[in-house]
């Protein structure tokens, strides 16, 4: 049995909904990349110096 939604545009609103999601994440994309890089690094810089500390070269 198939119901009919009450909202017609439910499915208008969602799919543009879906679009500006896809928009904002295409356009913040880079910063993204950016920041987990920066992370990426920042956490391989205090593994190599808790390292260091553990040894006792520090």
């Amino acid at each position: 049995m198939v119901t009919k939604s009450k909202n017609d545009w439910a499915l208008f609103w969602s799919l543009v909904a879906i679009f500006i999601a896809l928009l904002s994440i295409g356009y913040c994309f880079s910063h993204i990349m950016e920041l987990v890089s920066e992370g990426v690094e920042r956490a391989s810089r205090i593994i190599a110096y808790f390292t260091r500390l553990v040894k006792g070269s520090i």
